[in-house]
Formats: C-alpha cells, structure tokens, sequence
C-alpha cells in the first residue's frame, strides 16, 4: 500500500458550496417575484390605457350612430374599472347637466357588460383622485368627475400591489391624453 493522499471535500468545505448555493438561491428567487410583480402591473396597466382609450375612441364614434350618447367614460373603483355610456332623452341635457357626464351606479343600466375589467388579485388603484374620466362627442372634451377641469388639468391613476412595494402610474390630462411612468 502507497501513501497516496485521499482525494475529496472535507466537512467545511462542503458546508461552504451548500451555503453558497443556498444564497444563490435565494437571491434568485426573490429577483423572479419583484419581477413577477413588475410584468403583472405593466400588464394592467397597458389594459387601463386601453380601457381608456377604447371609452375615448367609442366617444368619437357615437356622431354616426342613431341613438348618439352623451359620451362614453370609464369608471375606476379601488379593484374594477369599467366603461359606460352615458345618454339623454334630450341629446340638449348632454350639454347642460353634469350628471349626464358621470357613472350614475348600477340601477342606471349604463355599464356595458362586455366592458367591465377586475383587477388583477394582486392589485388595486391606490388613493384614486377621480371616479370617472369622460369623453364628450365631438372633439371629444374631456371631464374629471362630470366636470370640466378648471384647476386639474390632470389626473393620476396608481396602480400598487396589495403590500404597496411596486406602483405604476397612468396619468391622464384634461386634452385625453395618456402617459405612463
């Protein structure tokens, strides 16, 4: 028989590799949830715009249509937003009243059932500074509330995760335009 050393890993050094690993791991998987969240809020908040654009669009649209409406919104509660359509009897009471440029609740048959969106679970607007935007025909003129902005000249919809660690921002101005941050 030789001498030969042994080859292998002693104790401690395998106790180290595990250790290591273990925070490789760990690293790797808290990396993968915040960017789990992050891809989760991009998406909802590209379906807000969208939502958002759509009540714009369809308010444009309405000049052609036989029954023209009031205009068309879009309704935001802390976990759902929807479009509605807002009308008359007298298309001249579109003009006039500011009611007729806000979400009216649900007994007012205004909601369009293909058009209401739940939140992701994991989501919520946080601290929603308006109700409602509206788009009034023809331009389309935009209103906050029913009302034509004065002082707002934007408004800013955050959407946060449950826990608030991750926000995205979709800010809407009184010309109907949208940015997001």
């Amino acid at each position: 028989m030789s001498n030969m050393p042994q080859r292998g890993f002693t104790l401690i050094e395998i106790i180290v590799i595990i250790g290591i690993i273990t925070l490789l791991t760990s690293l790797l998987l808290l990396y993968s949830r915040g960017g789990e969240r992050q891809i989760l809020l991009l998406r909802e908040k590209a379906k807000v715009i969208s939502a958002v654009l759509r009540a714009k669009a369809m308010a444009i649209n309405t000049v052609i249509e036989a029954q023209p409406a009031c205009g068309f919104g879009v309704h935001f509660e802390e976990r759902r937003y929807f479009i509605y359509r807002d009308s008359a009897l007298d298309p001249r009471d579109c003009f006039a009243i500011s009611d007729h440029r806000r979400y009216s609740g649900e007994a007012s048959g205004e909601i369009l059932a293909s058009e209401i969106f739940p939140l992701d679970p994991a989501l919520r607007f946080s601290g929603l500074p308006i109700g409602d935007v509206f788009f009034q025909p023809p331009q389309p003129r935009v209103f906050f509330d029913g009302e034509e902005p004065v002082s707002l000249r934007e408004a800013r919809l955050t959407l946060a995760t449950l826990d608030n660690n991750s926000q995205a921002s979709i800010i809407i101005n009184d010309a109907g335009q949208i940015t997001a941050e």
